[in-house]
């Protein structure tokens, strides 16, 4: 078995970051979050540099049903 090391770099944005809309703060969890449905999500951002609150959704495309 070979040891294998990556390039830490590579994975430094494997998951999705947010910013702060007013002043460009890393957001990296949303304070709450809401199931809307099978296909959205709402969630509720605060920022802690400048307290600044907004929303965002996201949106799954549709799953094809199984015949």
């Amino acid at each position: 078995m070979e040891l294998r090391s990556s390039d830490p770099r590579r994975h430094a944005r494997s998951r999705p970051v947010n910013f702060c809309a007013q002043c460009g703060d890393t957001l990296f969890v949303p304070e709450w979050s809401e199931h809307l449905d099978e296909r959205r999500v709402r969630h509720l951002w605060a920022c802690e540099a400048c307290g600044y609150r907004f929303e965002t959704l996201v949106c799954f495309p549709a799953s094809p049903r199984a015949a």
